[in-house]
């Protein structure tokens, strides 16, 4: 058996430890930073793996199959380790070199900074920062200043000591995500500290950093809807075998609508699949010879918005067709439902994704940060 499907396994047993202290346990993010899950992205100078966006995408969706929560951290903060083929060896060195290395936080430029010389002056107040508390480095997304005058955009990293964290996470889904927020004021954070963002040129000579940074970001939020999804169908398949409704005398997988209903939702499974599968390998084909294009990188945003709804629509049906036996907390259908409501919610995977890449193919000029 992988590591990381034992380590979900062990998530899904301590479901209810879990959502109840609306956390990860230690000891399983110790295991998860042991087995190098959320450094598969970073850079073999850093310790790690320079894996495929596939490999982690199916790595993700195997997660989520089993523990939303874990999927979800393992995802965004992961991730985060795509920083490490972009910056100086140095700073890359001082933020993913160690084995145990993880960074999370919210990218978006939701703090102001100040430029001073070389150093920034930091205050801000970021939300989804999943993982954050488990986090060696935290990342601060901020709009640089110079002179009274808007510079650019950047990111910060943050060590946990340096940022107030607000333990606000009291949610529907992904409850052990432990998405809170966080805040830092007046911070001086030196140079070795902070990026301006989104970045550009790699530093790092492999096929994992000409790909699309914002467009894997949304890979790994979609991944977790196709994990949840798989587990909906798997979970309505086996109650339909064993349910039999009062008054109708035969279980529910003996009744041509309920055949019909799965039917379409395996088919709305399959799709967001190989729609993912096939956009991530045309993608991966590229990046073998340039960086992605404008027009891939729409693909992707496209693809994975897509996917995240089909998944959405999957479990939905399948906590329907389940009827009162999905409403209960025991029941894993109920906790899938809570979790899906949560990840469609992501603005990496929300509607407006679509807009955004509609605007793209339909010959507009879009700015490449948004992709």
């Amino acid at each position: 058996m992988k590591e990381h499907i034992r380590i979900a396994q062990l998530a899904e047993e301590r479901k209810n430890e879990i959502e109840s202290a609306r956390n990860l346990p230690e000891d399983l993010i110790a295991q998860v930073k042991e087995n190098g899950l959320v450094k598969m992205w970073a850079s073999t100078n850093c310790g790690g793996t320079e894996s495929s966006i596939w490999e982690v995408s199916e790595m993700i969706r195997s997660i989520a199959y089993h523990n939303g929560s874990l999927a979800w951290v393992v995802a965004v903060t992961g991730c985060s380790s795509l920083f490490s083929g972009f910056l100086p060896d140095a700073q890359s060195k001082l933020l993913f070199g160690d084995k145990h290395a993880m960074v999370g936080g919210f990218a978006g430029p939701s703090g102001m900074a100040i430029l001073d010389d070389k150093d920034l002056t930091v205050t801000g107040r970021w939300s989804w920062g999943s993982g954050i508390t488990h986090c060696s480095h935290i990342v601060g997304g901020v709009m640089v200043m110079e002179n009274n005058k808007v510079k650019g955009t950047a990111v910060c990293f943050f060590k946990p000591e340096e940022i107030t964290m607000i333990d606000n996470w009291h949610v529907l889904g992904l409850k052990g995500s432990h998405s809170i927020d966080y805040k830092v004021d007046s911070l001086t954070i030196p140079q070795d500290r902070w990026s301006w963002f989104p970045v550009k040129e790699p530093v790092v000579d492999a096929a994992i950093y000409k790909f699309s940074f914002l467009g894997a970001l949304s890979i790994s939020v979609a991944s977790v809807g196709l994990g949840l999804a798989q587990r909906a169908l798997g979970e309505i398949k086996k109650l339909a075998i064993t349910k039999s409704p009062f008054g109708i005398g035969k279980p529910l997988a003996k009744k041509p609508e309920v055949q019909a209903r799965i039917a379409e939702a395996e088919g709305n499974y399959i799709a967001a699949y190989s729609l993912m599968k096939e956009t991530i390998a045309g993608a991966q084909k590229e990046t073998l010879t340039q960086k992605c294009s404008i027009e891939t990188k729409a693909r992707i945003r496209l693809a994975t918005a897509h996917t995240t709804k089909l998944c959405g629509l999957v479990v939905q049906e399948s906590y329907r067709i389940g009827g009162g036996s999905s409403v209960w907390e025991k029941q894993k259908l109920e906790e899938l439902l809570r979790d899906t409501n949560v990840v469609t919610q992501h603005g990496m995977v929300s509607y407006g994704n679509y807009r955004t890449a509609g605007a793209v193919l339909l010959g507009n000029e879009v700015p490449e940060m948004l992709l």
